[in-house]
């Protein structure tokens, strides 16, 4: 590849990098990254000579005025000061990837893709910010050293002709346009260099102490549109309910629910209590949402659920979570500000920020907890999830406590069937459990589930489902059974959420999507208090079972990815970094003493065989002294064929070196020959004797077939040198000769292809 084509490549995989990072946080108004994208391809083209840069920059100028005047006007009429930033970022940088002709114009882009690169850690929570980020390493690395390279020979490159005129710049398109410059090992080693880097840098941002619990969590992440789950429930409509695959939160757990068979997990998330026009609602008339906070450490809150029981001592909250299931919960950022938990949960565990507003608890009704956290959260959830035995729901009583009279409120408009089905059903039960177990099998057995709505117009929604339709999901299901228990006295309330979820099988966590989203029943028991019914008939749409195809596991793993960017980068807080500090301690206490023990039983291995061991010893010993010699012989060898050429350069060097104590050194951007011509002519002792040498300087080194005894005539030139130079005085100072200066490489390339005197050498390719 051409060396300015290498250049361009590398610094517009920086910008696209950079560019990608931002587009793809979903924050940015897609006509805008249309237009962007078409720019910053279309700039690839737009350069010199094909078109006139410098007849433009006024309009350019005008043109950046205009957008910046746009742009502060945007900012103080209420746009988002971020996001109106960001596209000016983008703007400015299209205008310098049109305008790109020199060394500084690449400096700029550089220092815009680097903005944009800060811009999408703010924007861009998702893994796709690490895949670019990496990107950006890379390509950076390329960039920049290729900077250097062509600031350098814009600036530095002479090139010398004979000696009889004088040093020049180079033409710098002919060097740009080099094939030789850089290849593929150039970006292999330097893509390994910014790999290593990158790797180390991953070390220390996980060694480097924390600020504080929860810091991340409150991280600008975009929220979730999916359909599934919301905070509201209305029957009727047309059309066909989707089925979304977006992860709405991953739960890790303990057996028997932390595992690949994992039963039925209700997601507990919102509760409605009245019912009107075929919507639920939260009534003013609700029962407040009970709930007492327990200290449970440094930057931590605790708060427990005591639905209709009275508050209690800590020692009893504390004890009543020994036997619970405790879950930790990655709540993706959804649009309501709901926390989920298993069953019926009985208290909820999270980090606290002092001062913070944001990070406390909202006030509720129906027993929800509600966290106003503006993002994704990690939270705690404990739950007790074993269902009540049978005999103790049917010794229930009817007392209600205070406010539960809302869970038995029926509006007028539901119909005379609806009530005597639900007394139909239930006259063989005496008691409310068995009534609430006949209506949920006969609504199973008797009713068909699908996702396709269809209006049931002026009639009432549940009447429709109930006797016409005799087909729904499990938002009717849910309603009719609540309305139907309601008929018959017993507090009911309609419950939505998420019901189980995928078994994760790489990280061993529960992906519970959108899909997932449900409705259930919880219906109220005297002394036990709410208990969950679900009459909805199981079908293929709500199967929960393990999906084992190919493209399961690949999203899987996928997910896996993605939920470990969160633990370890977004949401990587002081708990979880003294977490990975105590297993890593823990996996070095136990690597140090299996060690110890392959180490105890080695020795006495040793002891026993030490005879064997000593030969075997002494034979390897010997074995690598024989290839050490063996490889030093090839070294010399190989050195040996290449005749007196690496000889010659090494001599050459030490006449200079010579001539340099004298005052007579070469000068910067002289040939050899040009050297030795300056000596003769200001009359040097030798300086007739180094014209010799430097004719077999260059036979040596540069012809095609070396003549015998070049070496050793050129070994008794230089001892006569040395002698001359002995016996005369001291001449002016000179530079002395430095081989490994810029401008002396550049000397010793453009006179390497000189065979004679009188030639000129050809520029570099």
């Amino acid at each position: 590849m051409r060396f300015v084509s290498a250049h361009k490549l590398t610094s517009y995989m920086m910008v696209a990098c950079s560019f990608s990072a931002l587009a793809l946080s979903g924050e940015l108004n897609p006509l805008v990254l249309l237009a962007v994208t078409v720019a910053i391809v279309g700039s690839w083209f737009w350069e010199e000579p094909r078109f006139p840069l410098k007849r433009l920059n006024t309009a350019w100028g005008a043109l950046s005025l205009l957008v910046l005047a746009v742009t502060l006007l945007r900012a103080f009429v209420g746009g988002d000061f971020l996001l109106v930033g960001v596209e000016y970022l983008m703007f400015l940088m299209i205008a310098k990837l049109f305008n790109r002709s020199a060394c500084r114009d690449y400096l700029h882009i550089y220092v815009l893709s680097f903005l944009m690169l800060v811009a999408g850690t703010v924007l861009n929570p998702e893994i796709s910010y690490g895949l670019f980020f990496l990107g950006y390493v890379i390509a950076t690395t390329w960039a920049l050293i290729l900077f250097h390279l062509r600031r350098e020979m814009e600036e530095n490159f002479l090139l010398k002709h004979s000696e009889h005129r004088e040093s020049e710049p180079v033409q710098v398109t002919r060097i740009l346009n080099s094939r030789r410059i850089v290849g593929r090992r150039f970006f292999i080693g330097t893509a390994a260099l910014s790999l290593g880097v990158f790797a180390t840098s991953s070390v220390l941002f996980l060694a480097i102490p924390r600020i504080g619990f929860g810091l991340f969590s409150q991280k600008r992440r975009a929220g979730i549109s999916m359909s599934g789950f919301s905070d509201q429930v209305v029957l009727g409509g047309h059309g066909t309910l989707k089925s979304d695959n977006t992860v709405v939160m991953r739960v890790k757990t303990d057996r028997p629910y932390g595992t690949s068979d994992l039963p039925p997990l209700y997601w507990r998330g919102v509760a409605f209590d009245r019912y009107e026009s075929g919507r639920w609602q939260r009534s003013p008339d609700a029962p407040r949402t009970k709930r007492q906070r327990r200290y449970a450490g440094p930057g931590k809150a605790q708060y427990h659920l005591l639905y209709d029981g009275p508050r209690v001592s800590e020692e009893v909250l504390k004890a009543s979570l020994e036997q619970s299931v405790e879950q930790e919960i990655y709540l993706e950022p959804i649009s309501q500000d709901v926390l989920f938990g298993a069953s019926m949960p009985q208290a909820f565990e999270f980090a606290t920020r002092p001062g913070v507003p944001n990070a406390r608890l909202a006030r509720t009704s129906n027993d929800e907890m509600r966290l106003s956290h503006g993002a994704g959260i990690k939270y705690t959830a404990f739950s007790n999830i074993a269902a009540p035995p049978a005999e103790s729901l049917r010794a229930a009583g009817d007392r209600l406590p205070p406010g539960y009279r809302a869970y038995l409120q029926v509006p007028d408009e539901i119909t005379q069937r609806v009530r005597e089905q639900a007394r139909d059903i239930t006259k063989d039960a005496d008691n409310n459990y068995d009534r609430a177990v006949a209506i949920e099998r006969w609504l199973e057995s008797e009713l068909g589930y699908t996702l396709e709505m269809r209006s049931p117009g002026e009639q009432e929604p549940i009447d429709f489902f109930l006797f016409d339709r005799k087909l729904g999901h499990c938002e009717y299901f849910a309603s009719a059974m609540t309305i139907m228990l309601r008929t018959l006295d017993i507090p009911a309330r309609n419950v939505n959420g998420f019901l189980s979820g995928e078994w994760n099988e790489y990280d061993e966590y529960i992906a519970v999507r959108a899909r997932d989203a449900h409705s259930w029943v919880e219906v109220y028991f005297d002394g036990v208090g709410w208990v969950t019914f679900d009459p909805t008939p199981a079908s293929d749409e709500v199967a929960t079972a393990q999906q084992d195809g190919v493209t399961d596991h690949v999203r899987r793993f996928i997910d896996t990815i993605r939920f470990q960017w969160f633990q370890w980068v977004i949401e990587y807080d002081l708990y979880r970094q003294m977490s990975l500090f105590r297993g890593v301690g823990d996996s070095v206490k136990s690597g140090s003493s299996a060690l110890s023990e392959y180490w105890r039983a080695g020795r006495a291995f040793v002891s026993e065989h030490r005879y064997r061991f000593g030969g075997a010893l002494s034979g390897g010993i010997m074995f690598i002294a024989l290839v050490v010699l063996w490889r030093q012989r090839r070294h010399r060898e190989r050195r040996g064929g290449q005749g007196p050429r690496v000889p010659m350069s090494a001599l050459y060097d030490r006449v200079l070196t010579t001539l340099g104590r004298r005052g007579y050194g070469r000068r910067p951007a002289e040939t050899p020959r040009e050297h030795a011509a300056r000596l003769v002519k200001d009359g040097v002792p030798g300086a007739a004797l180094l014209c010799e040498f430097v004719d077999l300087y260059y036979a040596g080194l540069y012809g095609a077939e070396v003549p015998d005894g070049v070496l050793e005539d050129a070994q008794a030139l230089a001892q006569a040198i040395r002698a001359a130079l002995r016996q005369a005085p001291a001449g002016r100072p000179a530079r002395p000769h430095a081989p490994d200066t810029p401008h002396a490489q550049t000397t010793t390339a453009a006179a390497k292809p000189e065979p004679s005197a009188d030639a000129s050498p050809p520029g570099p390719a």
